[in-house]
């Protein structure tokens, strides 16, 4: 099981749960995808360990875990 991870901002501590537990780390990827796309400025790190999006709350940052 995979769970995607979001901090919103250097404040935002603990990270929170986005969405659902995943089974397939695929579903997770597809899922943090769609999340992002509700923001205008968004992308991932080269090595595609986290993805970020910027808003008006500031930079968030998501990352898939795994949920145990």
């Amino acid at each position: 099981m995979f769970k995607i991870l979001e901090l919103k901002n250097a404040a935002s501590v603990p990270a929170s749960e986005v969405g659902q537990r995943y089974s397939t780390r695929e579903e997770a990827l597809a899922a943090v995808k769609r999340h992002l796309k509700k923001f205008n400025v968004s992308g991932h790190n080269p090595e595609g360990n986290y993805w970020w999006a910027r808003d008006t709350e500031g930079l968030r940052k998501c990352w898939i875990s795994n949920a145990d």
